[in-house]
């Protein structure tokens, strides 16, 4: 899917939603995929703790996740201000 047939990460996704189809920084993308993290479902089931420990995906990364996908934290992991 290119680019520009992404949707926007939103609160309003539903779970099943493919993260390959959601607007995401490439990065976040690539640390969830090698986590083995395929939907937006996964994203939000999964722990802060669990988050943090993908490579390449640090605090700041969960706290954008957390934000875009409308979650709160699980373990206090807050947007930077």
């Amino acid at each position: 899917m290119s680019e520009r047939t992404k949707v926007q990460a939103t609160p309003e996704l539903p779970d099943e939603t493919p993260l390959d189809n959601v607007e995401l920084p490439t990065r976040i993308r690539n640390a969830l995929a090698d986590g083995g993290l395929e939907t937006v479902g996964e994203v939000r089931e999964a722990s802060d703790k669990i988050l943090v420990t993908l490579p390449n995906l640090g605090t700041r990364s969960v706290a954008h996740l957390r934000k875009v996908l409308g979650l709160s934290s699980t373990d206090g992991i807050q947007p930077s201000v």
